[in-house]
């Protein structure tokens, strides 16, 4: 519908005339008849809009008819054409990260609102316009408010669009937020949480964490701490409480068995708190020092950002192999949220009501038939769940060369590089770099070997499958800036083997002879990687491999279909190339 068939229709409804809205709107007679005749448009921003608005709506109160100025103002604005006060790629950032953040799958989005979902993809990916940017903008947040307003979605979407909590209430008020959210100049950019959690991964330092959290001279404490067998907690101060008593029984027991720990709780409220977060990364610390494994299922089900700030804030946990994260794939209830934590001392099992978190009720069991009861249920949850990523650091080096052999051997890949690849180098060009670094000759037979079965293996690969490599092309100033090393993070080799920048030319110039050998294998040169330590590989689409190449050398193996997608539509961040 055109915006002077919408004018039209509210002159026709409301039994009203051109003379009598141009009076009440304070505007010509001629300037309403050309609206009315499609002869002009107004800008969905501009004073006469609002002017039309304010008319209608006094003249339909007048006939008892009740609407508001911003029932008719969105209306008639929806239906003005390519309509958005930003820079198109900016209203496209918008776009793609209101979907990503809340996991909305292109394909139902299309489904619901009629679209092809071609038409949809092309849009996100630039290659085509809405042709009614401003109705598609409706549309979007119309299937939005239907299937995105519950738990934790509908904080996110308020804090997004910077709405009052008693648009809640009112799904248009809520609607018409989303809508100029996405195309007024107010909009800003959410983050994006792969750059986020890739950052966290490349620059942290496990050996420092351990130093700023004094991690070797936490004392596992010995003093009895006693409890009654049952104790039951109220409201989210004492559920704080529960969870950081929880700790300290664990940690004081005499029990090695592994925990199980499971919340859908929300984060924000107890991260807003100011002391609990740093009890919480302390007494989780306490028990990794007690040498604990625990098995945490991680509650997905939640805005993509907030999942994603979850799994970074895990990072330290995780660089300590201690940890083996999981997830649901079933999505779980509304309405009720649910906590359930047991080791080989305590049980903590908690519920609430979806909103309402202050009135949940959490209870800590010491005896051993309670223990014995819900680490049964525990265990029958951990069944149900399934690896959200697989962790790999030196001292599973046997079980990480064997996944890699099993991809050596299916799926296209894209692989982003923060050094060049071992089996592009020629064997006289690694010897001569092992022999200048002095590496033994125990540890250059073993790398040699690697490299040559690597190379066999690529080149099996090349011959079903296609690999597209984003490879390092630093400048003398930005390589003596930030020297490169030999990729061998598949190896959890102990030390950096630095390149001098003639040695790492020539191993360019290799990686470039090999690529043009293969017509399955395409290369990408970039300046300066977005990550100095990280190389990431997104593998047929199935799954994702995140490698910490400095030392302490660790993998991560993503296996979530939705992080997986997320990562594929990930664009690394672009460094200064000026140096």
């Amino acid at each position: 519908m055109t915006f002077s068939e919408k004018l039209n229709e509210y002159i026709d409804t409301f039994g009203i005339n051109y003379t009598q809205l141009a009076k009440t709107a304070g505007m010509s007679v001629s300037a309403i008849s050309r609206y009315a005749k499609g002869e002009r448009e107004p800008r969905p921003d501009s004073k006469q809009i609002e002017q039309i608005s304010k008319g209608l709506v006094l003249l339909a109160n007048e006939k008892g008819i009740e609407i508001t100025p911003e029932e008719i103002l969105f209306s008639l604005q929806s239906t003005i054409k390519n309509t958005i006060n930003i820079e198109y790629d900016a209203y496209l950032s918008n776009l793609n990260s209101l979907l990503k953040s809340l996991d909305i799958r292109i394909s139902s989005l299309a489904k619901t609102l009629s679209y092809d979902p071609s038409y949809i993809s092309k849009i996100l990916s630039g290659s085509r316009r809405p042709s009614n940017i401003t109705a598609f903008n409706s549309d979007v947040a119309s299937y939005i408010i239907k299937h995105y307003t519950k738990g934790n979605e509908i904080e996110y979407i308020i804090n997004l669009t910077n709405s009052s909590k008693d648009s809640v209430t009112d799904q248009r008020i809520l609607q018409r937020a989303i809508t100029t959210w996405l195309g007024s100049n107010n909009s800003t950019k959410t983050d994006e949480p792969i750059a986020h959690f890739l950052e966290k991964v490349d620059s942290f330092n496990l050996d420092d964490y351990i130093q700023s959290i004094h991690f070797d001279d936490i004392k596992l404490p010995s003093s009895p701490f006693q409890l009654p067998t049952t104790k039951t907690y109220k409201g989210l101060t004492e559920m704080m409480e529960s969870e950081l008593d929880f700790i300290k029984a664990t940690v004081l027991s005499k029990s090695m068995d592994d925990c199980i720990l499971y919340s859908d709780m929300p984060m924000d409220e107890m991260a807003n708190e100011p002391d609990f977060p740093k009890k919480w990364m302390f007494g989780r610390a306490m028990m990794l020092k007690k040498g604990l494994h625990l098995h945490i299922i991680h509650d997905i089900n939640r805005p993509f950002n907030e999942m994603m700030l979850g799994l970074e804030s895990q990072i330290p946990m995780y660089m300590t192999g201690q940890i083996s994260p999981y997830y649901l794939a079933s999505s779980q209830s509304n309405t009720f949220m649910h906590l359930l934590n047991v080791s080989g001392a305590a049980a903590l099992e908690g519920h609430a009501i979806a909103g309402h978190h202050s009135t949940g009720k959490y209870t800590l069991y010491k005896s051993k038939e309670d223990i014995k009861y819900y680490r049964i249920k525990a265990g029958q949850l951990l069944q149900k769940a399934l690896p959200l990523m697989d962790i790999y650091r030196s001292d599973k080096k046997t079980e990480y060369l064997l996944h890699l052999h099993k991809l050596w051997n299916e799926g296209d890949r894209q692989v982003f590089h923060c050094s060049l690849p071992i089996y592009t180098m020629s064997e006289k060009l690694l010897d001569s770099i092992l022999t200048r670094n002095h590496i033994s000759k125990e540890n250059a037979k073993m790398i040699k070997n690697f490299r040559k079965e690597y190379r066999t293996a690529v080149i099996q690969l090349l011959k079903n499958y296609k690999a597209h490599l984003v490879i390092p092309n630093p400048t003398p100033t930005q390589f003596e800036d930030f020297p490169l090393n030999l990729s061998l993070s598949e190896l959890f080799f102990a030390s950096d083997i630095p390149y001098h920048y003639e040695e790492y030319r020539a191993h360019l110039e290799e990686t470039k002879i090999f690529a043009n050998q293969y017509s399955n294998l395409t290369l990408e040169l970039d300046p300066i990687p977005a990550f100095r330590n990280l190389t990431y590989s997104i593998i047929d689409n199935k799954q994702v491999i995140v490698s910490k190449n400095k030392f302490p050398t660790i993998h991560f193996v993503i296996h979530h279909k939705r992080m997986v997608q997320a990562f594929k539509n990930f664009l690394p961040p672009l460094r200064d190339v000026e140096k």
